[in-house]
This record gives structure tokens, C-alpha cells and sequence, in this order.
């Protein structure tokens, strides 16, 4: 069942008063007080952790402050700072449920964005193809307030105000940067209170396609079967999904990975069992957010609105765009094709498994015993399913006939039947018979009967994307998105080094160090088989001639090993 979900909406009442001195010193904090007024960088999505807004003082100059009555916790009295204003507590909750899919990378840092406005500034964000995400949310609001128009400053930010130069120009450009280092580009200026449940599935779409789990039915899985309150018993098809269990084409990491992350309250990780209810949890939970609710919600301004001057409220609005820009990736404004393949769908993925490219050579025969008076007159005769081939004849007991067959793509479920054959004129005497079925890889053998031998080979390659000895495994994906992540970071990261030092430096070499670590893992564990073989040499070849040359930037690799 879903727990809450059928609660509704219930408009705040207006319930803060002005209150003396004694009644304000001895009045608790709201609960959240703190969580507006910081900074937060649109490049990196995180909070700094540094408040420009003074969010502790409570006190207007005549000695009054602002007490609200909160109806969560006994409707008891509870200060706001002064430059919080519009404080609402909801006496009820309000659940969200939001759910979608998405095929690109590109909307998590849309998702993130969602609630941002940033006026005459354009974020270019960095793109690429990813697996099939399932997003799922739920969300509980207790309060909101946001930060009045002209708010107190906090001290420090008062100081490093103080402490920047006038103007904003090449020489001056670092020390503003700086500023953006500490502050990021803009603060938190309103929030909604409460607890977030975030659930991020990453299905392998190509391996739940092969296992007949449509798109459809991937989402409903994830929706319907694990909600807010578990797994709706009785649903096996659900549970066959979220056990990662795939019914014929398997993969060694199973259907799909999810991330689970949960904000506000304590002491629940967001996950549900799927064999009994375990709905207490998420109700301690919900009783949590009362006291330790997380930001859901939220609304930022660019911190150049906070600044007094006018002349520095322009060099730093000049500064902020100028370190989006040297930020931004710029996104391809076409998407990558996969090229033709008649087993290929439009979104690069397998329509079939089991299937792969057959060639078979005829080798020869030898200790033939065709006819009592003479030599054989020896040849073969070959099927795969409805596909049949025959050699030509060759008059001995020994023929050499390194027939070649291409048989092209093939469904690798079938047996290769052979049978040798004497020629003569009456009918002809089948001799020798064997079948063998097909495996991935090239494979010689041999079959013999009382009336000879039989020597052939086969090579058996499976279709793009497809691995294993019957082809019927979904080959793990090279990680381009790794590799041009890895790429994108150390860019930005040697930008700041260049600028910086000490921690900069260290956070390079931790970054280098843990992406080539994760890439040589997966260069070692890769199946080293057929064309996929290759591919997979040159691209571990190349992320370990990339990572020397990182190496090789440092003084001595005496020097890389104390930094690191």
C-alpha cells in the first residue's frame, strides 16, 4: 500500500507574531533555520557550505524577533531568523509522486536544475548516451520560508566584500574567482522543508529487449511493483525484474543497477524487501522530518544581487559568467549512429540474440572403405537447419577437399549435420555421419565410423553486441561515457590547478589516479574474445598511454608518489 498517498493538501495557517526579548532568547529555532542563505555553484550542482546570509541572528535592533507557532510539533513557539520571512508549516502532508524515462544522460543535470533561474547566463552542459534511466520520486513537504529582499549579510562575506578590488579586469580576475571558489555563482534564496525519496534505476535496455521486458514493462516495474511502501505482492513479473533474473539472454551484472537516495529525517536507506512489509521504517521516517526536515525544493539568485556596491555588484555578475564559459562542455548537437546491421534496432541494440556469422570448411577424409574393388569416390554432404551444401566428388580413399562455406548470419540453436558419401551407379552408400553443435570461435574435429574418417572446421562469430559460446550473452558496453567524463573532468581540474595549488593538485592526482584505476579493472576483466577482443586491446591500450602521459607531467615520479 501507499502510505499517505491519498493525503491532501492543506493550506497553512498564517501563525507568526512579533515577541519580546525574553521570549525569543528562551524560543527554540525553527527547525531548518539554516538552510537558506548559502552559497551553491551551477557548475559543480553542490552547495559550498558557505553562507553569505547572516542566518543566526534573530534579533531586530529594537529587540523583537519573529516567533511562529508550529503546528508539527504541539504548536509551540519557535524564533526565525531576521532574514527569513514567509515562514509556513504544512499541517499535513503533501506527497509527490513523480515518475519518468529518459534516454540521455543530459536530463540528471536537468532534473537538478529544475527550480534554477539564472538571468542573462546559459549553461552548456556536457551530454552523453547512456543506458535507459527510470526515475522515480516522492516527496514530503513540512515547511517553507525564503530570505527576505535585502537580507543582513554574514560576517565573512561582509569581509571578503571589503577585501575585493573595485574594478573587474585581467588583474583582478583571480581574486574574484576566488570569491566564486568560496561562495559558488549563486545562494539559496527560497526552500521547501521535508524528506525526498529519489530512486535511479539504470536498465540495460538492449539486455531487458532480448529478455522480452519491453520499455513498458521495465517502467512498470519500477513504478508499480516498488513503491513508497514495497513490493505489491503477488506481482512474480515484477519480481522477476527487480531480482534482475532474466529469463534467456543473460549478463554478468544482471537486468538493471539502481541508486537510492534519501534527504531529511534519519535512519532509513530508502530500500524495501521483497519477500515481507517493512513499512516501519519509512514511518520513522516520516515522524523525523518533523524535527530534521532536508531541502526539497529551492530557489536560487545570482550572489552578484547581494553585493552593495555598484561598481562590484557589476565586475562580479562579469566574473560569474565568465567562469560558466570557461566551464561549460558544449554539447554534439547530433547523436551518435551505430551504423547499418539488419540485427540491429533504431536505438543500437540487438533484435535477436543466438545469432552470428557461420563458416564451415569441408577438410578432408582419410581410411575410406567405399567399395570392396577400387577406390572411393568419396563426398559430403552438409545441413544447418534448412541450409544444405555438398562437395564435389574425388576418386580416393584419402580426398582433400578444404571446401570452404560461408553460410552467413545463422540462428546458433541448430546442429551442422555431416554426412560422407560413396558415389555409384546404382545408389550411392552413406558412409560416415556426425553432427556437432556450433560454438563461438574458430574449432577444428573429427568424426569416424567403421568406414573412415572425416576431418572439418567452423568459425562462429557473433552479431555485433553479442558474446558468449552460443552467442547468447549481451556484451558489456565499452565505457566511452567513463572515458569522456574522465577526459572532461581533468580538463576542468588542470584549469584549476593552473589557478591554484595545494588541494587542487591533490584532488588531480586522486581523480587521475581512481579513473585509471576503474579503467584498467575493466580492461583486465573484459572477455578477450573475437573482433570485441581487438577493440577492447586499442581502448586499454590508449587509457594507459593517456594516464603515462599525466604521470609524466609531474617533475620526477618520485615527486608524483609523495603527492599522491
Amino acid at each position: 500500500l501507499f502510505l499517505l498517498l491519498s493525503l491532501l493538501y492543506h493550506s497553512p495557517v498564517l501563525s507568526c507574531q512579533p515577541g519580546n526579548r525574553s521570549q525569543c532568547e528562551s524560543a527554540p529555532f525553527v527547525p531548518g533555520y539554516n538552510l537558506v542563505g548559502e552559497g551553491f555553484d551551477v557548475v559543480t550542482l553542490q552547495r559550498k557550505g558557505a553562507y553569505l546570509v547572516d542566518v543566526n541572528t534573530f534579533l531586530t535592533p529594537n529587540g523583537t524577533c519573529t516567533l511562529c507557532s508550529n503546528p508539527l510539533q504541539g504548536n509551540v513557539l519557535q524564533r526565525l531568523p531576521v532574514s527569513a520571512v514567509d515562514w509556513r508549516a504544512f499541517t499535513q502532508c503533501n506527497t509527490n509522486i513523480h515518475s519518468s524515462v529518459h534516454t540521455s544522460a543530459r536530463y540528471c543535470t536537468a532534473y537538478l536544475l529544475h527550480s534554477i533561474i539564472i538571468t542573462e547566463l546559459q549553461i552548456l552542459l556536457f551530454n552523453s548516451r547512456a543506458r535507459e534511466d527510470h526515475h522515480f520520486l516522492f516527496c514530503l513537504f513540512v515547511s517553507r520560508y525564503r530570505v527576505s529582499n535585502r537580507p543582513p549579510l554574514s560576517s565573512e562575506f561582509i569581509k571578503d566584500l571589503a577585501r575585493l578590488p573595485r574594478l573587474y579586469n585581467s588583474a583582478t580576475r583571480d581574486q574574484y574567482e576566488e570569491l566564486i571558489h568560496t561562495y559558488g555563482t549563486h545562494f539559496i534564496r527560497k526552500v521547501r522543508l521535508g524528506g525526498r525519496l529519489r530512486r535511479v534505476t539504470a536498465a540495460r535496455t538492449c539486455l531487458s529487449t532480448l529478455n522480452g521486458f519491453s520499455l513498458k514493462e521495465v517502467h512498470k516495474a519500477n513504478y508499480r511493483c516498488l513503491g513508497v511502501a514495497g513490493l505489491s505482492h503477488g506481482q512474480q513479473s515484477c519480481t522477476g525484474f527487480l531480482k534482475n533474473q532474466g529469463k534467456t539472454v543473460t549478463h554478468d551484472s544482471g537486468l538493471h543497477q539502481h541508486f537510492t537516495e534519501v534527504v531529511g529525517g534519519t535512519s532509513w536507506t530508502g530500500e524495501f524487501s521483497l519477500t515481507h512489509e517493512d513499512s516501519a521504517s519509512y514511518k520513522n521516517w516520516l515522524e523525523a522530518l518533523k524535527n530534521l526536515p532536508a531541502i526539497v525544493e529551492y530557489t536560487i539568485r545570482p550572489i552578484y544581487k547581494l553585493v552593495p556596491s555598484w561598481t562590484k555588484k557589476t565586475g562580479m555578475k562579469a566574473a560569474i559568467e565568465q567562469y560558466l564559459k570557461d566551464n561549460a562542455v558544449r554539447t554534439s548537437p547530433s547523436e551518435p549512429t551505430c551504423g547499418y546491421s539488419s540485427n540491429l534496432a533504431y536505438n543500437c541494440c540487438p533484435k535477436t540474440s543466438s545469432r552470428g556469422n557461420l563458416v564451415v570448411t569441408i577438410v578432408r577424409a582419410w581410411d575410406l572403405q567405399g567399395d570392396p574393388i577400387g577406390v572411393t569416390d568419396g563426398y559430403v554432404k552438409m545441413w544447418y537447419g534448412s541450409i544444405y551444401r555438398r562437395t564435389h566428388m574425388i576418386q580416393t580413399n584419402s580426398p582433400w577437399w578444404n571446401a570452404r562455406y560461408d553460410l552467413g548470419m545463422v540462428d546458433t540453436h541448430l546442429k551442422l549435420d555431416f554426412e560422407v558419401w560413396d558415389e555409384d551407379v546404382i545408389h550411392d552408400d552413406r558412409l560416415i555421419s556426425c553432427d556437432v553443435h556450433v560454438r563461438q570461435g574458430t574449432h577444428e574435429d573429427t568424426c569416424s565410423d567403421s568406414l573412415g574418417k572425416f576431418e572439418f572446421k567452423f568459425t562462429l562469430t557473433c552479431d555485433r553486441h553479442l558474446t558468449g559460446d552460443r552467442c547468447d550473452h549481451l556484451m558489456q558496453d565499452p565505457p566511452y561515457f567513463i572515458l569522456y567524463f574522465g577526459v572532461a573532468l581533468n580538463t576542468f581540474v588542470t584549469n584549476q590547478v593552473d589557478k591554484t595549488s595545494g588541494d587542487k593538485s591533490f584532488l588531480a592526482c586522486r581523480i587521475w589516479g581512481i579513473w585509471t584505476i576503474c579503467h584498467f579493472a575493466w580492461f583486465v576483466v573484459q572477455p578477450w574474445t573475437g573482433s570485441a577482443g581487438n577493440h577492447n586491446t586499442i581502448l586499454g591500450v590508449f587509457v594507459f598511454c593517456f594516464s603515462i602521459t599525466q604521470l609524466l607531467s609531474f617533475s620526477s615520479v618520485k615527486s608524483f608518489i609523495e603527492l599522491c
